[in-house]
């Protein structure tokens, strides 16, 4: 139900557990009898019937019924509306609509990929419709949707996960990802205004854009997600909060015949849930697999070793390394079977290496979900790809240019925990502004515009400017914004010159 990748990893996994003794040295395990490894993976908790699976009996259930309701009801339609409200009159206004459209819902979703399916039908062919390239269109919608997954507050269903992982609070967890997921999105918004300066691409076409007449009649759509949101943050339980948000999503269909909640709708809400609960219960379960093995052979305490080993000798070297593993173990993945793979094996190996617990299970889970745009086992972008009708890998390398802060991020969190909303409110402001800073100028030499066309030169210097500028510090903040500064006022007289001429 979820392709062969996942039925790959877990073969493997077996065929470790079942022959693993054969294999020398550290790569072996000791031997395991056959019953002994069935007995693992099914009747205790380790294996098939672990708390993955039972995450997603529970807490990821409803969140997907929840989904499931909003989108059979229509009322999930009042988030693409209203973005293509706001951006109206903004450059290449299709394209920023589905950035807020996209994420709003892929938080809900919980899968990028059905996300781009569910939201690019419509976002796509109105960003070709304006000008947009039909491989930048479907790249859009890709990274627009896999940063849903990132987004709190739900995060598609990780963050509750996460919490029971790491014992950490909910409301933590949502703290501490929401300055990389805004810079995540932030970097894509800037991508997406230099392309559409680039080609002089308008807004959204006017018979588009819905009467904000129409829009205020539509705002209490958005009271189930605003009262889910209030139960949590009240210390409500997860599964309270999303059974009474669903419950709310039921009533207010009522109010209106365009949203009624008719015995055929539900019965497709139902069917929805239950048909995306299967595949997500039976990765779970494969997942379970993987975990079993690697708890009763003893890899994971291997591998956690390995790579402590590797961070002695260079720390830079041990994060690459650690995040091309998650972002193989994550291609082909839902999001939250992805994250729960690498958070098994890769986030323990972090911790011994000094990372804060909250930040090593985030840069995991970040580079399991970018899998989903990293050529060449991109999914999401090929669903995108599939859309726009343009070449799947063009659309690939074009959603892992726009989708570059989620490879950059991460890096500099593990580092730095200002990033992270953690420390005092002096160190956080300073860097929440110079990595916004940082952001635009990353931006800026992707797409090699700024004011004007950029020389290769410049954009060199504008990387360099936002590595540096991202990272929080007063040393590297006076490297990155002179340097910024520079490029800004080489631009300004460029434009000048070719205004006059």
């Amino acid at each position: 139900v979820a392709g062969l990748a996942l039925v790959i990893v877990s073969g493997i996994a077996l065929l470790y557990a079942f022959f693993g003794h054969l294999l020398p040295g550290n790569m072996g395990h000791l031997y395991l009898a056959p019953n002994q490894i069935i007995e693992s993976l099914y009747l205790l908790n380790d294996g098939i019937w672990g708390s993955s699976i039972g995450a997603s009996a529970t807490i990821i259930y409803v969140f997907i019924l929840f989904g499931a309701l909003l989108e059979k009801t229509n009322m999930a339609s009042v988030f693409l509306e209203l973005a293509c409200l706001v951006t109206r009159n903004a450059k290449g206004g299709p394209a920023k609509a589905a950035i807020f459209g996209s994420a709003l819902f892929g938080s809900v979703s919980g899968s990028a990929a059905a996300n781009v399916y569910a939201t690019g039908t419509f976002t796509i062919p109105l960003m070709k419709r304006v000008g947009y390239r039909p491989e930048f269109s479907g790249a859009v919608e890709a990274v627009a949707s896999s940063g849903g997954l990132i987004m709190p507050p739900v995060m598609g269903s990780i963050a509750f996960v996460m919490a029971e992982y790491t014992g950490i609070s909910y409301l933590s967890i949502c703290k501490a990802a929401l300055l990389p997921a805004v810079l995540y999105y932030l970097s894509l918004f800037t991508m997406i205004h230099f392309e559409a300066l680039r080609h002089g691409l308008g807004g959204t076409p006017s018979d588009l854009i819905p009467e904000l007449r129409s829009i205020k009649r539509k705002l209490y759509y958005l009271a189930p997600l605003a009262l889910l949101i209030v139960l949590m943050i009240a210390g409500r339980s997860i599964i309270f909060s999303a059974l009474l948000a669903c419950a709310a999503v039921v009533a207010l269909s009522f109010l209106s015949p365009e949203t009624r909640l008719t015995p055929a709708r539900f019965l497709a809400a139902m069917e929805n849930a239950a048909a995306n609960l299967l595949m997500i219960a039976a990765c779970c379960a494969c997942v379970g697999i993987v975990i079993g093995v690697v708890t009763m052979t003893g890899f994971g305490f291997s591998f956690v070793n390995l790579m402590g080993s590797l961070a002695q000798v260079h720390i830079g070297i041990f994060l690459l390394v650690l995040a091309g593993t998650c972002v193989i173990f994550g291609m082909g993945l839902p999001s939250l079977p992805a994250y729960i793979l690498v958070a098994t094996f890769g986030a323990p190996a972090l911790v011994q290496a000094g990372v804060p617990v909250l930040a090593a299970h985030l840069f995991v889970m970040y580079f399991a979900i970018s899998s989903g745009i990293t050529p060449p086992v991109c999914l999401v972008a090929y669903a995108g790809a599939a859309i726009a009708d343009a070449p799947p890998m063009k659309t690939g390398f074009t959603a892992f240019k726009l989708g570059i802060a989620a490879f950059i991020v991460p890096f500099i969190f593990i580092f730095e925990p200002a990033l992270l909303l953690m420390g005092d409110w002096a160190t956080i402001l300073q860097a929440v502004f110079t990595a916004v800073l940082g952001v635009v100028c990353l931006a800026s030499s992707m797409q090699g515009w700024l004011f004007t066309e950029s020389s290769p030169a410049e954009r060199v210097m504008m990387f360099v400017a936002g590595i540096v500028l991202v990272y929080p510090g007063l040393l590297t903040d006076l490297i990155g914004f002179g340097t910024a500064s520079l490029v800004f006022f080489i631009q300004i007289a460029r434009k000048k010159r070719l205004c006059a001429a």
